[in-house]
């Protein structure tokens, strides 16, 4: 009975998920060419390359008949509208716009399109002048709007990898002044160790609990969803309470909380001190924010004997003094 079907979250953590981590895929069957070298024959006539959701390589062509070399080299194929020349072209006039605050713009190879992110926080002048350029491109550019402003420093929810493994930011904490990231243990035992995003692994436990702290490498940020939630505190979970939880996989997910204490076994492992609940995750969504709001979860004392995570590690979220 795998761990997928409960959906399991960590309290302050996130979802447990399938005790198993977006570790990099090798194809069972090796291609008769690379991608790069299957693209340089093709001249211009590409859109470029992209992986896949099963991590198989996929060749972007303009027409049927490239179509079909790609796939005689035992590559799959896609027909798509704009080369990469086209694409990359129009990248670089907005390169030449200047940079232009809480916005930027790239590549989205698996859609065949340039991306404009744009948030609450762009300038308007600028703002307007930036989507302005982007609609004279028509459907080669996709515009995005975001919350908030944009920032250097990792939030919660955020990619985490050591290079071979893949896990989710879950807050942003500190200890004994020290600026430090809050994710899920079995992220450490199961995906080889540190550093995770140039940050050395201070303190993991799993599985008798599922937590692990890493220096902070990305600077001073407050914790903060990649929502553009702002957390304050840490609490315990409650039966029936709605929550959300956040990962590089999923995104971010609703659902209501429907065990606590929970323990299990999976994979090996005899797990304790989880919740349940129906919000949605998928490999390398592990770690990543379980909350209610401002507040990881609702504070309830009494209706669970699961210590908050604060009182355990000796942190608080990053930024709330």
């Amino acid at each position: 009975m795998r761990s997928t079907r409960f959906r399991l979250s960590v309290l302050a953590v996130g979802s447990f998920g399938t005790l198993a981590l977006a570790m990099t895929t090798v194809p069972a069957a090796f291609a008769a060419a690379t991608p790069a070298a299957v693209m340089n024959s093709l001249g211009s006539a590409t859109g470029g390359h992209y992986l896949d959701d099963s991590g198989a390589s996929v060749v972007t062509v303009l027409n049927d008949a490239d179509a079909a070399k790609v796939r005689a080299s035992g590559l799959n194929a896609q027909v798509v509208k704009y080369s990469l020349s086209q694409l990359g072209t129009v990248k670089q006039q907005l390169d030449a716009t200047g940079g232009v605050p809480s916005a930027g713009w790239g590549l989205d190879l698996a859609h065949n399109q340039v991306v404009v992110d744009v948030y609450d926080a762009t300038p308007k002048a600028q703002k307007d002048a930036l989507l302005e350029t982007a609609r004279q491109h028509g459907d080669m550019v996709r515009v995005e709007h975001h919350p908030g402003a944009m920032s250097l420093f990792i939030k919660g929810g955020d990619k985490i990898s050591n290079g071979q493994a893949s896990c989710s930011n879950g807050f942003n904490v500190e200890k004994d002044g020290k600026k430090l990231l809050l994710s899920a243990g079995h992220c450490e035992k199961l995906g080889g160790g540190g550093p995770w995003n140039d940050g050395k692994t201070v303190d993991a436990v799993f599985p008798d609990e599922d937590n692990m702290l890493v220096e902070n490498a990305s600077g001073d940020g407050p914790s903060e969803i990649n929502d553009g939630t702002k957390i304050t505190e840490f609490a315990d979970a409650t039966v029936g309470e709605e929550m959300k939880r956040a990962g590089i996989t999923s995104g971010v997910t609703s659902g209501k909380v429907t065990k606590v204490d929970y323990t299990f076994e999976a994979e090996g492992y005899t797990v304790y001190h989880e919740f349940c609940t129906t919000a949605h995750s998928d490999h390398g969504d592990s770690g990543g924010p379980a909350y209610d709001g401002a507040r990881v979860s609702a504070l309830s004392p009494g209706e669970t004997r699961r210590r908050r995570a604060s009182s355990r590690r000796r942190c608080r979220p990053s930024g709330t003094g």
